[in-house]
């Protein structure tokens, strides 16, 4: 199946809008360690379902620089503490304040993206939404004191 991308995004937007307080109420009754247990496991499945593919892409990663290897092993531990971290400021808070301020994250998209790999689409447009992002967070943080 082939989804133009803004409705993949959109529809991803919509699941995790699902998952953020699935995970805020299963970390009122369980441990982080068992919630993040909980989102590898479809993980897993993936693995042993297209097991001839990730050994074919093992290959390809082996086969390159050792740069660009440290950067494709770099998801595993980049996935697992962001969501770490985000699973924690939602148990010590809630869904819907840990989401609000985790939305600042594109800004820190564009950031690497430059920053790793000399990748910009920033224009004028998106400064200034990046700013109200900021802004909007800061108003958040202000006034869920």
């Amino acid at each position: 199946m082939h989804l133009p991308w803004y409705v993949a995004a959109f529809a991803a937007a919509v699941i995790w809008g699902l998952h953020y307080p699935l995970l805020d109420h299963a970390l009122k009754r369980i441990s982080l360690a068992s919630v993040l247990l909980l989102t590898a496991l479809p993980i897993l499945l993936i693995a042993l379902v297209f097991h001839r593919q990730i050994a074919a892409d093992l290959a390809i990663v082996r086969a390159l620089p050792l740069n660009e290897q440290w950067a494709i092993a770099a998801i595993a531990l980049t996935g697992s503490a962001a969501s770490a971290l985000l699973f924690m400021s939602i148990g010590a808070k809630n869904a819907t304040l840990a989401s609000l301020i985790e939305i600042t994250y594109p800004l820190f998209v564009a950031l690497f993206a430059y920053v790793l790999f000399r990748e910009s689409a920033l224009n004028g447009g998106i400064l200034i939404g990046a700013a109200l992002i900021f802004s909007g967070v800061g108003v958040i943080i202000f006034s869920s004191r």
